[in-house]
């Protein structure tokens, strides 16, 4: 077990029950959460348990098959799926409590499929089968409409092609696919992005600070969590207000705005240990993915950015760096889904990280005879 990852993952999961918790102790919170956090949580660490115990190989092999998978729960999502207004971003399981979000697996199912794809193959090997599949993904989470996740999934897929040096004459095609389906969002689904837009106008007006010339109304509206949030931070401290003490109302304050309640219980000092958790992750992952080669080496670093990536667009929103995303914190975000998809991905790196550094010291070792 790799002690770096571990220490890094329990330290988030213990960040997401004070968050949780005190988004629980909030002063207008409408229903508890901490039980099924904690349920989450230990769901997620016992399968990253399970998965780490796996040899890496399996992921490869199942890559496609998931990747087929987690396309046909896209368009089971259109069909049947449910959610606040008109979108549809879960899929109710029969005979149980949990609700399948197609588009967390989605995010997982991508890394895998590249990871596959360049198995025995060069990084200047033609590019169209991921262009296309990853197009797909994006177009049918947008159509949920999801956009946020759908250009997560068109950032993830880009930022992980440019590291392992596919060249730029291949990205380009990318960046052309991407441009394409968002033209045809814009004229087919525009309407139904209203939340984008309010979010987004929202951001712009706070950060090029007018909103003294707000009426209370507006600032109720699109505003209201990123000025809570804010407000949140700089009144936690350095050492925050302490376990139990009533937090002011904040919407999603257990989910993705759960960084503002974790600062305001243990101050800017809790916010700095839940960086440094995600700084040990990107460095951990970096490494093993240096030690590894081929669609291993692929596969370890895809995981470190879905993981480190998602929380520094999370962590952006909450300070308002960028306009109020989807995105999850992942280890610490309540949200079932997520938690799932992040033991997944943090199993994977054990198992990935055990066969780097065995590799590494037999390397070592046959160095070191005469």
């Amino acid at each position: 077990m790799d002690s770096i990852l571990l220490l890094a993952q329990l330290m988030l999961f213990a960040f997401s029950a004070l968050g949780v918790a005190t988004s629980d102790w909030m002063r207008a919170a409408p229903e508890q959460h901490s039980l099924e956090n904690l349920r989450n949580i230990a769901i997620s660490l016992a399968l990253m348990l399970l998965v780490s115990r796996l040899r890496p190989q399996w992921a490869i092999w199942a890559a496609r098959p998931f990747f087929l998978l987690s396309l046909l729960l896209l368009v089971a999502n259109l069909l049947v799926g449910f959610g606040p207004g008109s979108e549809r971003r879960f899929i109710d399981l029969p005979f149980t409590s949990f609700n399948l979000q197609a588009s967390e697996l989605a995010k997982l199912a991508v890394v895998l499929y590249l990871a596959a794809f360049f198995h025995n193959k060069p990084t200047d090997y033609p590019i169209i089968g991921p262009i296309v599949a990853i197009s797909l993904v994006s177009g049918l989470i947008i159509a949920s409409p999801d956009l946020d996740t759908g250009l997560f999934v068109l950032l993830l897929s880009g930022f992980l092609l440019v590291v392992i040096g596919v060249p730029w004459r291949r990205l380009l095609a990318i960046g052309f696919s991407a441009w394409l389906l968002a033209l045809s969002v814009s004229g087919l689904y525009l309407e139904r992005f209203e939340k984008v837009r309010d979010r987004f106008e929202g951001w712009s007006i706070y950060v090029s600070g007018r909103v003294s010339e707000l009426s209370p109304e507006v600032i109720r509206g699109p505003l209201y969590q990123i000025t809570q949030a804010h407000k949140i931070i700089v009144n936690a401290g350095p050492f925050g207000q302490g376990v139990g003490a009533r937090m002011p109302n904040l919407p999603e304050s257990h989910n993705d705005f759960v960084l503002a309640s974790i600062i305001w219980s243990g101050g800017w000092l809790a916010g700095f240990m839940v960086l440094l958790a995600l700084w040990l992750i990107l460095a951990r992952g970096l490494q093993i993915a240096a030690n590894l080669e081929g669609s291993r080496s692929v596969l370890a670093l895809g995981l470190t950015l879905y993981l480190v990536l998602q929380a520094a667009l999370n962590i952006a929103a909450v300070i308002g760096t960028i306009p109020i995303g989807g995105s999850p914190l992942p280890m610490v975000s309540m949200g079932g889904n997520s938690m799932i998809m992040a033991g997944l991905a943090m199993g994977l790196l054990q198992a990935l990280s055990r066969e780097a550094f065995a590799h590494k010291k037999e390397t070592e070792v046959g160095e070191a005879q005469p």
